[in-house]
C-alpha cells in the first residue's frame, strides 16, 4: 500500500472515540490513516485527490438485557498536499436515551518529508445526555522511518453538569494518547496506552495492541485487545471508573475501485455492570 493513503483507513471505522463517550480502548479510532503502511518507501509519494463516503449502522448487545444501536455518516476528503478533512453525523441509542452527535477534524503534514503530523479534531451531542456536550482532541504524531511510528495526543471532554461520581459533580474527562506502531511486510503492529482522569478525582490507565493484515492494497483485517481500567459511561448523568476487558475484530473490503465496506466485531465486559457484544457494518463509496 502506498504511503499516500496514509490519510484514509482509519478514518471509516467505529464511531467509538467521539461516540461512545470516553471509552479508552476503541477497536478503531476515527482520523486520518496513520503515516506509514506495510510495503511503503519511507520517501512520501504524491497524493492524488480523494473522497470517501461511508454510511452505517451499528448493534450492540448487554448482559442487562439492554440494546445500543448507532447510526452514522462519514467523510474524508483528500487533498494533493496530504491534508484531510474529515467528519462525521450519528445517532447513538444507549440507556433509553438519543443522542445526535457531531465531529470534524483535520490532519495537517508539518514539512515537505511528512515526518512530522498533527491532527485537530472536535466532535459535541447538542443533546448530550449521554455523550459529551462537547470534546476537542489534538494529536502530533512522527515518523521515524522502516515502518516506525509514534504519536501522542490529548482529548478533553465535557459533559452536562448533572454528571456524578461517588455522590459529587463532575463534567470534565482529560485523555491521554500515547502510541507506537510498526509496519513490515504485509503487517501492522501498535500499542496505546490510554490516561484518564476524571475532573480531579482520580486517573484510569488502560492498554490496547492491535495486529493488522494487509492483504491487498486497500483490503485489511485486524485484531484487537484491550485491559486495563476506563471511565466510561454507565446511564444518562453517571461517568464511572471500572476495569475492562476487550476483544475486537476490525476490517474493510473493497469490491472494486469505487464500492467497499467495513466491518467491526466487538466484545466488551464493562466491570460487573455489563457486557456487550455486537458490530458495526458500514458501506464505502470512493470518487
Amino acid at each position: 500500500m502506498k504511503i499516500q493513503r496514509r490519510c484514509i483507513l482509519f478514518t471509516f471505522g467505529l464511531l467509538l472515540l467521539p461516540c461512545s463517550v470516553t471509552a479508552q480502548t476503541p477497536p478503531v479510532e476515527p482520523g486520518p490513516q496513520p503515516a506509514a503502511t506495510p510495503g511503503a518507501s519511507d520517501q512520501p509519494k504524491p497524493v492524488d485527490p480523494e473522497l470517501q463516503l461511508e454510511i452505517g449502522a451499528s448493534h450492540e448487545r448487554l448482559s442487562n438485557g439492554q440494546d445500543w444501536q448507532g447510526y452514522f455518516f462519514n467523510f474524508n476528503r483528500k487533498f494533493r498536499s496530504a491534508r484531510v478533512l474529515y467528519g462525521s453525523v450519528c445517532v447513538v441509542r444507549r440507556f433509553h436515551q438519543t443522542d445526535p452527535c457531531l465531529m470534524t477534524g483535520l490532519y495537517q503534514p508539518l514539512n515537505k518529508s511528512r515526518s512530522w503530523s498533527v491532527t485537530l479534531e472536535g466532535s459535541g451531542s447538542p443533546h448530550h445526555q449521554i455523550l459529551p456536550v462537547f470534546s476537542i482532541y489534538g494529536q502530533v504524531e512522527h515518523n521515524f522511518g522502516k515502518g516506525w511510528l509514534a504519536h501522542a495526543g490529548l482529548r478533553h471532554s465535557h459533559y452536562s453538569a448533572d454528571d456524578v461520581i461517588l455522590g459529587k459533580q463532575t463534567n470534565t474527562v482529560n485523555l491521554g494518547v500515547f502510541g507506537v506502531e510498526n509496519y513490515f511486510k504485509k503487517f501492522r503492529a501498535a500499542y496505546n496506552l490510554y490516561v484518564a482522569n476524571l475532573n480531579g478525582q482520580g486517573t484510569a490507565a488502560s492498554h490496547s495492541f492491535q495486529g493488522s493484515y494487509y492483504y491487498d492494497e486497500r483490503n485489511s483485517v485486524g485484531l484487537g485487545v484491550a485491559f486495563g481500567e476506563e471511565i466510561e459511561s454507565v446511564g444518562p448523568g453517571v461517568l464511572l471508573r471500572t476495569p475492562v476487558q476487550e476483544v475486537s475484530l476490525t476490517g474493510r473490503q473493497w469490491m472494486n475501485q469505487r464500492w467497499g465496506f467495513s466491518y467491526v466485531a466487538l466484545w466488551h465486559r464493562q466491570g460487573r455492570i455489563y457486557t456487550r457484544s455486537g458490530g458495526q457494518i458500514g458501506l464505502l463509496l470512493r470518487f
